[in-house]
């Protein structure tokens, strides 16, 4: 049973190393977003955010839910 619990845990770490960013900087994202879309929504929660490496690349996917969109005027 200790080997699987230290197996588990090595795993864990070797895991949270491939990725591409740590947790600690997509909550800091996150936080980021919220700030921007919230000038533009009415957020519900923290927007979400996904990252995975594929040939090299990162594809970042961001979701978030709104109660609504904000009336704003562009100005020219």
């Amino acid at each position: 049973m200790k080997s699987r619990e230290e197996f588990n845990r090595v795993y864990g770490v070797l895991q949270a190393d491939k990725a591409p960013i740590g947790e600690g900087c997509k909550a800091l994202v996150a936080q980021d977003l919220a700030e921007k879309f919230s000038q533009y929504f009415d957020l519900i929660d923290l927007p979400e955010m996904t990252v995975r490496e594929e040939r090299g690349k990162i594809f970042v996917t961001v979701t978030f839910e709104a109660e609504r969109v904000k009336k704003f005027n562009v100005l020219k």
